[in-house]
């Protein structure tokens, strides 16, 4: 068994998210190209999030009754629908019907495989093998910073087709990777020290109500992020650019947070993680209006570097956030819980960014964005200091 699961790890981040940079923040950018109207984009969009708001607590309560090595086994399986529906695109001549479809389910399956990984990070540890996700998080988002600068340039040049082929290769090697992962002997497993079975969805939330009430905060932050993120595209076409420009915006912003994931171990030390989440949510408000002010690209691009104090202080404090308010036989759940409110938030963004900008125009959009962020801030600032964890015990 490997003594050091970190360089591993790194590497499928590093995959994992350099195939997101595709998937995700040009999803608006191909359904654009391929003729779907903005509020259809944000529809697709809408529904991936929401299908994997409603899969991903129910697939952690099937891997948290499992043993952790069916985690590998079932980002394998996601992976791989994910890859048949975006080679399906590129590969056979369809309907518009069908390639909204597909599009969707393969952005589902591939979003769906966060937390998972999250967990799978936490599950290793948990049986004594090194994992360093403050650092795998952050080489994670370095590759997504190449990754969206290439793709936007590559768009600008080939056309959105070149967009999937990249995607296919990428899930490729996530797959080989996922395969990759050490089992643990029942030996080993049977050393976990664990007080109870994994408790049902419904009786984790009336466990957790602290808990699950501050997720309305990060899920509110999704909405911003996402319909920035989404349409991006069309932000830039109003301040007179085009895909070139989305790439190095989405560069310039995983750069900037590279540095803040990387040292986010010893950031923790000295602020506690609810701090940090309020923190991290002042700063998406701050963002918010700074983006809604921006008059041109180069002020655009300022207002990215803002991600190394909200998106990155954010993303991996939550995972820690989880683990010190949720019991461990309730983790895997506890993570799907966190990553399903951001893919609702996520849902919500993009169904609410394609409406806005197709019936108002962007600066409306942008004008919610700051509403959504405000509201987040509000929510996190009330709620992230409480804990569930004394009912936990009491149940």
């Amino acid at each position: 068994m490997k003594k050091n699961l970190t360089l591993h790890f790194c590497l499928h981040e590093m995959v994992h998210f350099a195939a997101s940079a595709g998937i995700v923040s040009f999803a608006a950018t191909y359904l654009l190209g391929k003729g779907f109207p903005a509020t259809l984009v944000g529809t697709i969009l809408a529904g991936a999030g929401f299908l994997s708001c409603l899969t991903q607590p129910f697939l952690a309560s099937l891997a948290d009754r499992a043993s952790g090595n069916a985690l590998p086994a079932m980002m394998t399986a996601l992976a791989v629908t994910s890859a048949l529906c975006f080679g399906s695109l590129l590969l056979l001549p369809l309907p518009v019907w069908a390639v909204g479809i597909l599009y969707l389910l393969g952005y589902w399956s591939f979003d769906t495989i966060v937390p998972l990984m999250n967990s799978v990070s936490v599950y290793y540890q948990s049986h004594g093998i090194p994992i360093n996700y403050g650092l795998a998080r952050g080489t994670g988002s370095l590759a997504h910073s190449l990754s969206a600068l290439l793709l936007g340039y590559l768009i600008a040049l080939l056309g959105v087709d070149w967009m999937i082929i990249v995607v296919l290769l990428l899930l490729a090697v996530h797959i080989v990777l996922t395969l990759g992962y050490p089992k643990i002997t029942a030996e080993a497993a049977s050393k976990a020290t664990v007080r109870d079975e994994s408790c049902s969805v419904g009786v984790f939330l009336k466990r957790y109500r602290w808990f699950c009430l501050s997720l309305l905060g990060i899920l509110l932050m999704g909405m911003f992020l996402s319909m920035v993120e989404s349409y991006m595209i069309s932000i830039m076409e109003r301040l007179g650019g085009d895909s070139s420009h989305v790439g190095t915006a989405l560069f310039i912003a995983t750069i900037a947070e590279f540095p803040v994931l990387a040292c986010i171990g010893r950031i923790r030390k000295r602020l506690a993680d609810s701090t940090l989440l309020v923190i991290a949510a002042a700063s998406y408000t701050l963002r918010s209006v700074l983006l809604l002010a921006a008059g041109s690209i180069p002020f655009l691009y300022g207002q990215q570097l803002l991600q190394m104090t909200s998106y990155a202080i954010m993303t991996p404090v939550q995972v820690y956030y989880t683990m010190s308010r949720v019991a461990p036989e309730d983790m895997v759940k506890g993570q799907a819980f966190v990553s399903a409110a951001y893919a609702l938030g996520c849902g919500f963004g993009n169904m609410a960014g394609g409406f806005l900008v197709e019936n108002y125009g962007v600066a409306a959009m942008l004008r919610s964005g700051v509403l959504f962020t405000a509201l987040g801030t509000l929510v996190l600032l009330f709620t992230v200091r409480k804990s569930d964890f004394q009912t936990c015990e009491k149940l």
